[in-house]
Order: C-alpha cells, then sequence, then structure tokens
C-alpha cells in the first residue's frame, strides 16, 4: 500500500497540468495575453487542499482494511507454528510417559527400606554390599517445551489444541493450511482492488479540481478581456502579460465555483 501514498502527486502543484484557453467570445484586437501561476493556484487553493485530505483519509481506509486481513494471516500462521509444535510433542510423547513411568519405578525402589545387613562371613558368599547408581535427573523433553512467541511452557500445563493423537493434528493442519492459502489469496486480490479504486477516486477528484479551475478561469478571462490565457511556466518573456493568479484564486474561493 505505500505505493499509493504516491498518487497523492498528481493532485500536488508539480504535477498539476497547464491550462490553457483560447477564447472565442473575446475578439478584442489587442489579443492580450494573460498567464496564471498553476502551481501556486493548486497549492493555494482550498479544494485542492480539501481533495487532498480526502484522498488521504481514503487511503488510511483502504490501509487498514489491509492491515486488518493481515493482521488475520499473521494469527493463523501462529496457531499454524503451534499446531505443528504440537505433533512434534505429540510423536515423542509415547516415549516421555514410558521414561516417566521408569522413573517413577525407580523412584519408588529408591525409597524402598535397605534390606537387613550381612555379617562379614555371609559378605564373600557373592552378596553385593554397592548403593545404587544416581538417577538421571533433568531427562530431556520433560522440562517444558518450547511454544511459539510464548516462553517454555512446562509439560504439566501444557495443552494441545486439537488431540494428542498424531492424525487428528494433521488434520487440523491441513485446515488452517488451506485457510491460510485462501486469506492470503484475499489479500492479494483485496490489495489490487483497493489501487484501482484509489487511481479511479484520484482521477474523478482531478477531474472535478480542473473542470472548476477551467470555468473559473474562462469567466475570468472574459471578464479581463484577456484573448489567450498560459501557464506562467511556459511564459519565456512577457513584458505586458498580465497576471491573473490572485484574481483567479479570489473568484474560486469567493465564487464557491
Amino acid at each position: 500500500m505505500k505505493k499509493l501514498i504516491f498518487l497523492l502527486l498528481a493532485l500536488a502543484p508539480m504535477q498539476a497540468p497547464a491550462l490553457e484557453l483560447l477564447l472565442e467570445e473575446n475578439r478584442g484586437e489587442s489579443g492580450t495575453i494573460g498567464y496564471v501561476d498553476i502551481d501556486r493556484v493548486f497549492k493555494e487553493y482550498s479544494g485542492t487542499t480539501g481533495a487532498r485530505e480526502e484522498f488521504i483519509s481514503e487511503i488510511k481506509k483502504k490501509e487498514d482494511s489491509v492491515n486488518a486481513r493481515k493482521a488475520a494471516i499473521f494469527t493463523l500462521k501462529a496457531e499454524l507454528a503451534k499446531l505443528r509444535q504440537e505433533r512434534e510433542f505429540a510423536l515423542t510423547l509415547p516415549s516421555l510417559l514410558e521414561t516417566q513411568r521408569s522413573v517413577a519405578e525407580a523412584a519408588a525402589v529408591k525409597t524402598t527400606p535397605p534390606p537387613p545387613q550381612v555379617s562379614t562371613e555371609t559378605a564373600g558368599a557373592g552378596v553385593s554390599t554397592a548403593a545404587p547408581a544416581a538417577l538421571p535427573q533433568g531427562l530431556p523433553g520433560m522440562n517444558g517445551i518450547d511454544m511459539p512467541g510464548v516462553s517454555k511452557v512446562p509439560v504439566n500445563h501444557f495443552k494441545f489444541s486439537v488431540s494428542t493423537a498424531v492424525p487428528e493434528i494433521d488434520a487440523a493442519l491441513g485446515k488452517k493450511e488451506e485457510e491460510l492459502r485462501q486469506k492470503e489469496e484475499e489479500l492479494r486480490v483485496f490489495q489490487r482492488m483497493a489501487e484501482r479504486e484509489l487511481l479511479e477516486y484520484e482521477s474523478r477528484k482531478s477531474e472535478i479540481l480542473l473542470g472548476r479551475i477551467y470555468v473559473a478561469l474562462k469567466e475570468l478571462a472574459v471578464k479581463e478581456e484577456v484573448s489567450v490565457i498560459v501557464d506562467k511556466r511556459n511564459i519565456l518573456f512577457g513584458q505586458n502579460a498580465v497576471d491573473l493568479t490572485g484574481k483567479l484564486l479570489k473568484r474560486l474561493e469567493e465564487g464557491g465555483i
């Protein structure tokens, strides 16, 4: 949408087309030539300012709509990332549960009262008196799960969005991915449509403004008995030229054209 901002240049003074009139109504023998500073007209005329503000407002509305659609896409992508993480966890969940069961059984054995001491006479009969080996701490996957956009979630606080079954998670992933494709395509279509609508809106506004200026300039030229009016930028030498810029602005503002 950023490139739409440049459409404002179409309403800017530097892009203003030259207005040139040849008035058959005024057949004065003097052939007086007048000129207007069209850059100044576009800069100072309140109608131009109002049109520019309305155009900016239209751009803002389109951008807000695009951003709302983008936000929905970002949300879907986050949900997909979470489902993929859950799928990976679901694949390892059986082994983790088995490890947890083994740890619990080993802990139960560790807390069982030790057997009675044997005498030194029986020690040589092949009975071991060594203490059991220490159990491993911090088993992989049991201390938490990294979730997208969230810190590590403890396993006992983790909740699956859909199911612990991989096939059901895969089905949910398929639906989300299809929804994402649709929304991305809708966004592309909407952006193209928004650009086209803004171009048409700008074109209509420009035509209206130029029409107002033309009518006011024509009436002013007849009143001032000027045969030809040109843009100031087209004048190389004009000692006797008549500057109608101020009068044109006054006529536009006061005449309500």
